[in-house]
């Protein structure tokens, strides 16, 4: 006992405190850098979700196995609703229960790494974004299963006399724009922190499709719905108590009920007073919409095709789009900006040349870049995104800069809601999702109707209930025939009435809360409601660090700076746990897996991997930040700077897992060693070396010629004349020395070999041709042509392709070419190449094989045919083309014919 209490003591001593930026926390996820190896499997979670009008109180129960032989820690990020107030966390490991304390961020990961450090079971819960969390559990037996059950509250959202419910279920892929930090990465994930997304690794899962475990949802309405649907999954169950499931948690659940809006609110008893809930509803969409006379409408589009899109979310994305277009009149006029460039143009022009874009790949997705440039000019925005960027923060603040409202479209299997709600609360805009479904008409025509109109004033009487402490305290605003949830504290609970828009509401009480395991709070759901309402208006004003951490702990809400922890008593595994593991999840159902990779996999470590890049802007758009390293496969370069020192493993086996890393990193670095090498892998020198065999071999030679000399002289014959040749190409001179001649310099050339005798004093006395050798020495060569490329149908192709290369017989390289097809289609490829001369040197036959990155990604190859000119450098060239573009649609093959001209020196 004594010993233990020593090590949570020291552990506790070396901790220092996390810095004050909640999405930028220094403290690495996880006691110990993530190990490859078995990941923790999730098993299931189970979700029960009860309704009453618009107030949703779910209970999530995730359950994992762990499948290795060491007792482990594992981290897992997922999504909740973004607007969820979760106030009650246990964990069960065996037959122990753990309930959890609400305490500040920084004071709660001590507490964990102190668990950890000791061997005691523990959990703990962090906020990353307002809908994506990280649940970090320790000391997970070997085949052992561990629960972990959470409490949260959410809000139905209401539009046009139906009710929807969001589960999300899936924390998707996200662009991760800037330059890596260099630093120990933060978090569990795929990404490592960048200087625009210093928290990436905390919102990057790494993800695979179908890596998640099954979830079932079972939801109970306190109030008999109408017509439950669900446009994303299969319903059973019955009207009252719907059921579904999803066998891989890859996409939102989205669940719709026909409803009036609630002719009536709510009431909570707490102490002496209470809180009280009313929902307040815009008016219906007009059937025209109001517009200035003689003013026409300017619209702004902001147009997400980045790679995450690709898929469900890109047949969407394009009706709705058109409908938008097709909604607009002939005077109106419209702009486009994000993936897509326009400038001011009619709605019908907008059409045709959007179509032409479409077939063309997309460029990065910068939403913050995208914003900072939109200069709208008094236009409104209408956003449509999947907002799956790591630096929404910066994102929400360049849109809160613009001075225009931005309405948004929401779309895809998993989009990013939170920031979504957040860009369109900020600059008094809607928002609105589609799926696949959904009326794109419909849509068009209520989006439209916002930008005309003039936003409808929002109030609430709250008659005799003595409301104060309205939250939100600025209602936002909402679309037309959406509603929302207004709550207050009251000074008093009794029966009452309300108005909001002039109709009179009657309030009802609310049924006590029933008791959660783990619950941190007595308070009732409209309590929590409120306080997690107030909680954001505190966060958004900028109020000081210290009053949001005391709401939080008062209400006991997890937050970004006050997190969810619960510690064991009993000692799972002596010395302490050593072993970090990341839980995989789904990628999401909808999305194009190879797609999704070539945007967000591309490599800054060191060039030790090669992985296809993703388009630039076009011209004028702003510039995209450098992509980052995808870890899921293997670590970032900056995971390996030692851990702090209450980090670091302090027994054996902690030492066989760093030894174990370095053994992965060993290939790496002999592939290192081996790129330092030249294409015959001889070490590469300032100048080339001669080898025995090679003097042996020209003295040899030096002999034979003045054999022939002698034999000349005696016969009387002429010795070999000069011969003057073309512009001499550059060559390495070698000084050869043969017993009892004078010496020879040798010049070695491009395509023939020089010798010249040299007496006493210098003066050459001949100057011979002995013949066509191999070229030595490096060689750059440039190609420019044009011909065809066949796949779908043949198109023109325009060529230019850059070749180094290096060796004797065999001319050994690397070649890098960079295609554009059909004018407006870039193409690009890297290969390794072999070339030797034929026919005296006035042909060139050249192999190649390597990588082609485009519409696809896959093998490719070529073959090369160089033809001599009288110009020594310049030849023409001659070659085909041929790929497998393993994950394009359609038709896999590529190929391409080309003739053009080539320069080399």
């Amino acid at each position: 006992m004594v010993r233990r209490g020593l090590v949570l003591a020291l552990v506790l001593a070396v901790a220092s405190p996390g810095p004050a930026d909640a999405f930028a926390l220094a403290r690495p996820m996880g006691m110990y850098p993530v190990r490859t190896g078995p990941a923790l499997a999730m098993l299931d979670s189970r979700i029960e979700v009860a309704v009453r009008g618009p107030i949703v109180e779910a209970v999530v129960v995730q359950r994992f196995r762990n499948t290795g032989d060491r007792t482990t820690e594992a981290t897992y990020i997922f999504p909740l609703p973004a607007d969820a107030a979760v106030s009650a966390m246990a964990m069960r490991i065996g037959s122990r229960t753990i309930h959890a304390a609400i305490e500040p961020r920084e004071a709660a990961q001590r507490r964990y790494e102190a668990a950890v450090a000791a061997g005691v079971a523990g959990a703990l819960l962090e906020q990353e974004r307002p809908d994506v969390f990280t649940q970090t559990v320790s000391a997970i037996p070997p085949g052992g299963i561990v629960e972990v059950a959470l409490r949260y509250d959410a809000v139905a959202r209401y539009q046009g006399g139906r009710w929807e419910l969001v589960l999300p279920m899936v924390v998707a892929p996200r662009h991760v724009p800037g330059t890596a930090s260099g630093t120990a990465t933060t978090g569990s994930g795929r990404a490592p922190d960048t200087d625009r997304a210093p928290d990436a690794s905390r919102v990057t899962p790494a993800a695979a499709p179908g890596a998640g475990g099954s979830t079932a949802v079972a939801i109970h309405f306190l109030d008999p719905p109408g017509e439950v649907v669900s446009p994303t999954h299969e319903l059973g169950g019955t009207a009252s108590d719907a059921t579904l499931s999803d066998p891989h948690s890859d996409h939102d659940a989205i669940v719709r009920w026909r409803a009036a809006a609630p002719a009536a609110g709510w009431v909570e008893r707490d102490g002496d007073g209470g809180f009280a809930a009313v929902v307040v509803e815009a008016p219906p969409a007009p059937v025209a919409p109001r517009r200035t006379p003689g003013a026409p409408l300017r619209v702004i589009l902001a147009i997400d095709r980045a790679a995450t899109t690709r898929g469900d979310a890109d047949a969407v994305e394009r009706p709705v789009v058109r409908a938008l277009l097709g909604a607009l009149d002939a005077a109106d006029r419209v702009r486009v900006i994000g993936s897509d460039r326009l400038a001011w143009i009619a709605p019908g022009e907008a059409v045709r040349a959007l179509d032409r874009l479409w077939a063309t790949p997309a460029p990065v997705f910068d939403l913050t870049r995208v914003l900072q440039g939109a200069q709208p000019d008094g236009a409104a925005i209408v956003l449509i995104s999947d907002g799956l960027v790591a630096d929404d923060p910066a994102a929400i603040a360049a849109a809160r800069r613009l001075g225009v409202a931005v309405h948004v479209i929401g779309i895809g299997p998993a989009p990013a809601r939170g920031a979504l709600h957040q860009i369109a609360a900020v600059t008094g805009g809607t928002v609105r999702h589609a799926v696949a479904g959904d009326d794109p008409t419909e849509l068009a025509r209520a989006v439209l109707g916002d930008v005309a109109t003039p936003p409808a004033p929002l109030t609430v009487t709250w008659g005799t209930l003595g409301a104060v402490e309205v939250e939100p305290a600025v209602l936002p605003r909402l679309g037309a025939g959406q509603a929302m949830l207004v709550l207050a504290r009251v000074q008093r609970v009794e029966a009452a009435n309300a108005r909001t828009r002039g109709e009179l509401f009657a309030f009802a009480p609310l049924a006590p809360p029933r008791a959660v395991d783990g619950a941190i709070t007595p308070v009732g759901p409209l309590a929590r409601r409120w306080a997690r309402e107030r909680l954001g208006d505190l966060i958004t004003a900028g109020r000081d660090r210290a009053t949001v951490v005391n709401h939080a702990l008062r209400y006991g809400l997890v937050s970004p700076y006050t997190s969810l922890v619960a510690i064991g008593s009993d000692v799972v595994v002596s010395g302490g746990v050593k072993h970090s593991v990341a839980v995989p999840v789904s990628l999401p159902s909808g999305m194009q897996w190879q797609a999704v990779r070539q945007a967000t996999a591309v490599d800054t470590g060191g060039g030790d991997r090669v992985e296809p890049v993703a388009p630039s802007e076009p011209a004028g758009a702003p510039a995209p930040s450098s992509p980052v390293t995808d870890t899921a496969k293997r670590p970032h370069p900056a995971t390996k700077a030692s851990p702090p020192a209450r980090h670091r493993p302090a027994d054996k086996a902690a030492a066989d897992d760093e030894a174990a890393a370095d053994d992965e990193d060993a290939p790496r670095k002999a592939d290192k060693k081996a790129a330092r090498r030249d294409g015959d892998g001889k070490p590469k020198h300032k100048k080339p070396a001669r080898s025995s065999d090679d003097r042996e071999r020209l003295a040899k030679e030096e002999a034979e010629h003045a054999d022939d000399d002698r034999r000349d002289k005696r016969r009387g014959e002429p010795g070999p004349e000069p011969v003057a040749t073309a512009e001499p190409p550059p060559a390495a001179a070698e000084q050869i020395t043969v017993e009892g001649r004078a010496p020879r310099i040798v010049l070695r050339g491009a395509g023939s070999t020089i010798e010249q005798d040299l007496a006493e004093e210098a003066k050459p006395e001949a100057i011979a041709i002995t013949g066509s050798s191999p070229r030595r020495g490096l060689r750059l060569s440039a190609a420019l042509g044009g011909g065809l490329a066949v796949d779908h149908g043949a198109r023109g192709l325009l060529a230019l392709d850059v070749r180094v290369e290096t060796g004797r017989r065999f001319r050994l390289g690397g070649e890098a070419a960079l295609w554009l097809i059909g004018g407006t289609e870039p193409q690009g490829r890297a290969l390794v190449t072999v070339a030797r001369d034929a026919l005296g040197g006035r042909l060139e036959l050249g192999l190649g094989a390597g990588l082609h990155v485009g519409d696809g990604i896959g093998p490719a190859g070529a073959l090369r045919l160089g033809i001599a000119t009288p110009l020594r450098w310049l030849a023409g060239a001659l070659r085909y083309d041929a790929a497998v573009l393993v994950n394009r649609p359609g038709t896999p093959l590529e190929h391409a014919i080309t003739l053009g001209l080539e320069l080399s020196y």
